[in-house]
């Protein structure tokens, strides 16, 4: 993926929080999820399902229906080779999420969230033999794009979520697929 598009990206996301509107007070909320991963396509070939664990960063305008929301996910899925050890996938995203109800104040509030995120996967594979002993790691750093669905449940001025996200990493050769499924809270917002 190139840098412009990155950049265009990023540069879209501003001025759509740029358009609310002026007198608006922007909130930040802090969020902290957990849950289960799904490899998708190849991925689930080589990989059983896992665990994520999430922590975000979002900023949004309380009568807009768009925010920004930064996130950082931990993945871990084991693997189905007795050689080969956990693929751990960690992942940065700089998101859009838009909610799809835009009462103020909605107990219950749906939400789509897409973005770009710049992605890290790990692994470590040794084998021994009669002839042969021999271990290492591979690793790869990545961009991708990610997408999904969620709902917030207000708590006051904290709010619980469930949230499942498809995440595409553009890595050489078969792209890494998987699907997170979180259950988090978020602080303020």
């Amino acid at each position: 993926m190139s840098r412009k598009f990155v950049i265009s990206g990023m540069l879209v996301a501003l001025g759509c929080l740029c358009a609310a509107p002026s007198g608006a007070r922007a909130q930040v909320s802090l969020g902290v999820g957990g849950g289960a991963t799904f490899p998708v396509s190849d991925l689930s070939n080589a990989d059983k399902t896992g665990y994520n664990i999430l922590a975000t960063l979002g900023f949004r305008i309380p009568e807009f229906p768009l925010g920004l929301r930064v996130d950082g996910m931990f993945n871990q899925m084991k693997s189905k080779f007795a050689d080969v050890s956990n693929t751990q996938i960690w992942t940065v995203n700089a998101d859009l999420q838009a909610n799809l109800v835009t009462v103020p104040h909605a107990p219950v509030v749906p939400y789509m969230v897409a973005g770009i995120g710049y992605y890290n996967s790990r692994y470590r594979v040794s084998t021994s033999g009669t002839d042969f002993v021999g271990s290492g790691n591979a690793h790869a750093n990545d961009f991708g794009l990610n997408g999904g669905l969620g709902v917030r449940f207000g708590l006051g001025s904290s709010s619980l979520f469930v949230e499942g996200r498809y995440h595409y990493v553009f890595t050489s050769g078969t792209h890494l697929q998987m699907i997170p499924i979180t259950v988090g809270i978020n602080f303020g917002g």
